[in-house]
């Protein structure tokens, strides 16, 4: 984290404050509102995805065509953790979701 700078750290701390006050909430929704199991999957996902986010705070300051050519590793730690964090995320609100839908 020492090689980031001071804007980097503030979109770190900004998105992993959100993850925390969305799982919070669904959690909270679910536990004291609602029992629905996939309102708080999809809180889980949504929570892994802002924190995939955070590993990754260099993306919101590079231009957006420079994103996918770029040879280097915006993230803080190992790419691969990064990525699954993001797959799982995106899994369990798809998951989630159809389970909205469909139930």
């Amino acid at each position: 984290m020492s090689n980031l700078s001071t804007r980097e750290k503030v979109a770190f701390t900004l998105c992993v404050s959100f993850a925390f006050l969305l799982l919070i909430s669904g959690i909270y929704d679910f536990w004291i509102i609602e029992f629905k199991a996939q309102d708080l999957l999809m809180s889980i996902g949504a929570f892994l995805m802002l924190l995939s986010l955070a590993l990754m705070p260099k993306i919101f300051f590079l231009p957006f065509a420079d994103i996918f050519k770029s040879k280097e590793t915006p993230t803080i730690g190992i790419p691969k953790v990064q990525q699954w964090i993001m797959f799982s995320g995106v899994l369990l609100c798809a998951f989630g979701f159809a389970l909205r839908l469909f139930f």
